[in-house]
């Protein structure tokens, strides 16, 4: 529905103006006031997810499940959490998180989806426990690759990246698990490879391996800084820069080239033809 549609957009740039007013106050030192700034975003963007679910003309979670938007509001929740459960000397370092959640939510209203992605979309229990522990799991990567970010820049003195890294894995583990049951739900048949199912599998090993840096010798915190680093760029590119890439630019590109240079892609011909008269 367009008038939904519109609606949602609306209060999900509103909710962006208001993270970044939460940024602003976290820069100017006033610490209560963006948090309770940080939690009216929150709120704003969740009646903006549940607005979204109405997009079909019918209520289905399927419309709250899309990456660029859900993954602010995965950001925030976890802000929020992590934010309420600590001291208030330490909530000024949880705070600078909001730097990544500013961001996100930027780039979701300058390059808004022109699609719902994945389809097609089976409404099962465990396509929706997929898409919230996947959400939660670029959350906790992005989170720990901030965090180890300021710990390498030296603006946090204790490691807080690893317990990020940590719990993404597991949200990570669970989405994978809850995938498959949704394989076998939703179609009915046997898992097949794809190139979402590899980068999913790379960035599993990544943190699997990563969970194993404090068993080899002479590999300090500041390593695993730079590892926590790399996944969360790896996470970045795999999920939300490659996507953006059209399907058929290698095609296109190719088509450019020859269009160009006719006489490269006609000069070809003839040794083709050599080759399968030598065969």
């Amino acid at each position: 529905m367009i008038i939904t549609t519109q609606v949602h957009l609306l209060l999900f740039q509103f909710a962006t103006a208001i993270y970044l007013m939460s940024l602003v106050c976290f820069l100017l030192r006033q610490h209560r006031l963006a948090g309770h700034t940080l939690l009216l975003g929150f709120v704003v963007q969740s009646v903006s997810q549940i607005v979204r679910c109405w997009r079909f003309g019918f209520f289905t979670l399927e419309g709250a499940f899309q990456i660029d938007y859900f993954l602010p509001w995965s950001l925030a929740i976890m802000l929020l959490v992590h934010l309420y459960r600590q001291q208030k000397s330490q909530q000024s370092g949880i705070l600078s998180a909001l730097w990544p959640l500013c961001i996100s939510s930027l780039l979701a209203c300058f390059f808004p989806p022109s699609c719902h992605a994945p389809t097609p979309f089976t409404p099962t229990w465990t396509a929706y426990l997929f898409f919230i522990f996947e959400a939660l799991a670029h959350a906790c990567f992005i989170l720990s690759g901030w965090r180890a970010l300021e710990y390498l820049t030296k603006r946090q003195q204790k490691p807080f990246f690893n317990g990020y890294a940590v719990w993404g894995f597991v949200f990570y583990s669970l989405a994978q698990l809850t995938g498959c049951a949704w394989a076998y739900l939703g179609w009915g048949g046997l898992f097949h490879w794809g190139t979402r199912h590899i980068h999913s599998a790379a960035l599993w090993c990544f943190y699997c391996s990563y969970l194993h840096t404090p068993f080899v010798q002479g590999f300090n915190q500041r390593r695993r800084a730079g590892f926590a680093l790399g996944g969360a760029v790896l996470a970045l590119v795999l999920f939300f820069a490659l996507p953006l890439i059209p399907k058929d630019y290698g095609q296109t590109k190719k088509l450019k080239i020859e269009q160009m240079n006719p006489q490269s892609a006609t000069a070809q011909l003839p040794d083709r033809q050599n080759k399968k008269e030598v065969l």
